[in-house]
């Protein structure tokens, strides 16, 4: 009796295995992974930009790449024109009028992270655009990388609240207490 359960212990262990293994190596339906949509660490709802420039740290141009619909109104001109992004959530020092300490270290990790011409995938938060008339924006790298956090996390930039755009406060701020900690970027050079 003991083996004869052992045998089928045994047997339905190995059966869920290979079910388990099946779905895993399975391939998945072209439908459900299409070329024009953002890594899974990306929102579903992230839509494609180009970068055309890079201004500093925390602020790029860009315009909506391959024909896509922007993340943004269009009040004015066509709807492929650049327009000025403001990362919500992160603060980087400045390069100008005046440079701040990190200000050129902080532009160099966005330019790390993105280069001029690069499609990323951006999302906005409730709030569209900023006193400065800067479309604010979450980006995301081809590859997956939360840009915003990024810089936050590697102490180029401080996490920066201004509500209503917060849905990604409580991540920025820990991002940021960890890079305190570690004593990463501005956290020691600036400081």
């Amino acid at each position: 009796m003991i083996r004869r359960s052992r045998r089928l212990a045994t047997g339905a262990l190995a059966c869920a295995l290979a079910a388990t293994l099946a779905g895993c190596l399975a391939p998945a339906a072209p439908e459900s992974i299409p070329s024009t949509s953002p890594e899974e660490t990306a929102p579903k709802e992230a839509v494609a930009i180009e970068i055309t420039h890079i201004v500093d740290g925390d602020t790029v141009r860009a315009r909506p790449a391959g024909g896509t619909s922007p993340p943004w109104t269009v009040a004015e001109g066509p709807a492929d024109d650049e327009v000025p992004v403001r990362l919500i959530g992160v603060d980087t020092p400045e390069v100008y009028p005046d440079l701040e300490c990190g200000g050129n270290d902080a532009t160099d990790a966005l330019r790390a992270l993105v280069s001029e011409g690069d499609t990323v995938w951006a999302t906005r938060d409730d709030e569209e655009r900023d006193t400065y008339d800067r479309v604010l924006l979450y980006l995301w790298t081809g590859e997956g990388t939360f840009v915003n956090l990024d810089l936050v996390a590697t102490g180029a930039g401080e996490a920066l609240r201004i509500h209503p755009n917060d849905r990604y406060w409580p991540l920025l701020q820990e991002a940021e207490s960890a890079a305190i900690e570690a004593g990463a970027g501005i956290w020691s050079r600036c400081r």
